[in-house]
């Protein structure tokens, strides 16, 4: 048998369900809607500091052996695939400080991984 205590609770938890289920249902909302700001803000600050960076398309060439060194390129999404006839006059160095962030050698190619709009960098330096 229920003690006064737990039924006065039991009463009080049915007559206020509903007030307290939206009670928890705009927590819940406010912080999915905190989460949200945060991560734009994130994504803001990681879009500026990419946008913010000069490209210079002379320094990538410069780094690369010059432009008669370049046989073919093409963009995949944050790459740069390079087909180039001489690959010792690459200067990785120069590179990173052009922005490039890493680098992949496979057989005939050089592949630059730029972080952030890699198709920017290949318009300043094939200027397409």
């Amino acid at each position: 048998m229920p003690t006064t205590n737990q039924k006065d609770f039991n009463d009080f938890l049915r007559d206020n369900a509903l007030w307290m289920c939206l009670i928890i249902v705009g927590v819940i909302l406010v912080v999915l809607f905190i989460v949200f700001l945060i991560a734009m803000h994130r994504r803001k600050k990681k879009t500026k500091q990419v946008t913010k960076r000069a490209i210079n398309a002379t320094a990538y060439m410069k780094a690369l052996g010059g432009a008669e060194n370049i046989i073919s390129h093409s963009l995949v999404r944050s790459r740069i695939i390079l087909e180039l006839k001489d690959y010792d006059l690459v200067n990785k160095e120069e590179l990173k400080k052009a922005g490039v962030d890493g680098f992949i050698m496979m057989s005939n190619k050089l592949t630059l991984v730029i972080q952030g709009d890699a198709e920017l960098v290949n318009k300043a330096i094939f200027g397409e």
